[in-house]
C-alpha cells in the first residue's frame, strides 16, 4: 500500500477532494544505551555532495520519559522485529544487518546507533525519539488545519503524551470522511489496540518501566508492521530495481530491502516514494516538517530545507534508512500535533469536541491515527483504510503476540 504524499502546493486541492492513493502493491543523558562493539566505518558514505562525514552526536531529547538502563534495541528492536518478521516468513527483512557501506551520511549522526544495523534498530529508534514530547513542526501549513503559525504556541506531544481515542462506526464516519469505513470485526480490533496502549501509556508516565517498555514495543511493532505493507514485501522485485535505475543519481545504488516505486495515482511532483514508508524525495512536499524535527534533533547533522531531489533520493534511499523511519514517526507524531493543538473542530476527533460545540482543552484531548487526509496532517494510506483492508491488516500485525 503506496501512501499519500502531500505536496504543499497542491495542499489545498488534496484538502478539497480528499485524494489518496489507492494503489495496492533535551535531558543531557541519551534517550537510550548504545549498542557497543566496534564502530561502523568511517569513511565517506557514497555520496558526491557530502565529501566528509558529519559531526556524530547522540540525539538531544528534551523532557525525556526514558527509564534510566532502557537499551530499545535489546528490549524492542530484536524482539520485536523477530516477531514481525514471522509474521511475514516468506520475507524476513527487519533483522537482517544492513549494509553500513552504503550508508548515507545521515544514518551515521547519531552514536546511539553505532552498530545497530537492522531495519528494525532504525525503526524502534525512531519510535524512541517520537516517545519523548516535542511540538512538531508545522507551522508552514498551520493555515490547512487550523492551527497557529508559530510552532512556539504548540503544546509538545509525543506518542503516549495523549490517549488514543476509541472509535465507532459513527466517529471513523466523520474522521474519514465517509470513506472506507471499516467494519465491526476491524473498529473492535482498533479499539482493543487503543485500549491495549492506553493502559500500557498510564503506566509508562507513572513511571513504571515495564509499562514504558510495553508502549514501546507496541508502536514499534505497529511502526514494523506498517513498513512491511509500505514496502517491504516488494522492495527487491524487479519494478524496484528499474525505478531505481530511472531515478539514481550519480554515485547511488539501490541498496538491498530499499523500495523504489511510482504511484501512478499521484501527481508528477509526488510519484517516486522511496524507502521503508515510501516518502517522496521532495523538501517542498510533506517531508519538510521531518526535516525541521531532525534538524532539531542534530543541529550538526542538518539536512536543507531546500535539499535537492538528488540529496533527498541518497537520504531517503540509504541503506540503513534512518530518516526514512524517523520522518514515518513523525509523521504520526504530527498527525496528532494537529488533533492536539488545532483550533478547529473538523481537524480533531469528535471525542476532542464538548456538547456546547467548543473544543476541550489542548492537554485533554485524545488522538487517532485514523483521519483522513484534509481533517489531519496524515501521510499514510493504511491509516485512513485506503484500499478496503489495510487498516485491519496493520491492526492485526501489531496485535499478534503478547505486547
Amino acid at each position: 500500500m503506496k501512501t499519500q504524499n502531500i505536496n504543499t502546493n497542491i495542499l489545498a486541492a488534496l484538502i478539497a477532494t480528499t485524494l489518496f492513493s489507492s494503489s495496492t502493491y533535551a535531558m543531557a543523558k541519551k534517550p537510550v544505551s548504545g549498542g557497543g562493539g566496534t564502530k561502523p566505518p568511517t569513511t565517506t558514505p557514497s555520496n558526491p555532495t557530502t565529501p566528509t562525514p558529519p559531526t556524530r552526536e547522540p540525539a538531544a531529547v528534551t523532557d525525556s520519559i526514558t527509564p534510566e538502563g532502557f537499551n530499545v534495541f535489546t528490549e524492542v528492536s530484536y524482539p520485536v522485529g523477530s516477531v514481525v518478521d514471522t509474521n511475514y516468513k516468506n520475507y524476513r527483512e527487519l533483522i537482517p544487518t544492513r549494509n553500513a557501506q552504503q550508508a548515507h551520511a545521515t544514518d551515521m549522526c547519531d552514536t546511539n546507533l553505532d552498530q545497530n544495523d537492522r531495519f528494525s534498530d532504525r525503526i524502534s529508534y525512531a519510535v524512541e525519539l517520537k516517545m519523548q514530547p516535542a511540538k512538531a513542526q508545522l507551522g508552514y501549513v498551520a493555515s490547512y488545519f487550523g492551527l497557529n503559525s508559530d510552532v512556539n504556541t504548540y503544546l509538545p506531544n509525543s506518542l503516549i503524551s495523549h490517549p488514543l481515542c476509541n472509535v465507532t462506526s459513527s466517529t471513523l464516519n466523520t474522521t474519514l470522511n465517509g470513506k472506507n469505513v471499516p467494519g465491526a470485526s476491524t473498529i473492535k480490533k482498533i479499539n482493543e489496540f487503543a485500549d491495549r496502549m492506553n493502559s500500557y501509556r498510564r503506566e509508562a508516565l507513572s513511571g513504571n518501566r515495564e509499562g514504558y517498555v510495553k508502549a514501546s514495543k507496541l508502536w514499534s511493532k505497529f511502526m514494523m508492521c506498517l513498513s512491511y505493507m509500505e514496502s517491504l514485501t516488494t522492495a527487491d522485485n524487479s519494478k524496484s530495481q528499474s525505478v531505481a535505475a530511472k531515478y539514481a543519481p550519480s554515485g547511488y545504488r539501490r541498496p538491498a530491502g530499499v523500495n523504489f516505486y511510482e504511484d501512478p495515482y499521484q501527481p508528477a511532483e509526488s510519484r517516486l516514494n522511496i524507502g521503508l514508508f515510501q516518502f517522496t524525495p521532495d523538501a517542498g512536499g510533506n517531508i519538510q516538517a521531518c526535516i525541521r524535527e531532525w534538524n532539531a534533533l542534530y543541529p550538526k547533522c542538518g539536512i536543507s530545507q531546500k535539499a535537492s531531489q538528488s540529496e533527498l533520493i541518497r537520504i531517503l534511499g540509504s541503506s540503513l534508512q534512518t530518516f526514512n523511519s524517523f520522518c514515518a514517526a513523525s509523521k504520526v507524531t504530527g498527525s496528532f500535533a494537529v488533533q492536539v493543538n488545532t483550533t478547529k473542530s473538523a481537524n480533531t476527533h469528535p471525542y476532542n469536541v464538548n456538547s456546547n460545540g467548543k473544543l476541550k482543552a489542548p492537554a485533554e484531548r485524545c488522538v487517532s491515527p485514523h483521519m483522513a487526509v484534509g481533517r489531519s496532517y496524515n501521510h499514510f494510506g493504511p491509516f485512513q483504510n485506503t484500499s478496503g483492508y489495510t487498516t485491519e491488516t496493520i491492526i492485526n500485525c501489531a496485535l499478534t503476540g503478547e505486547y
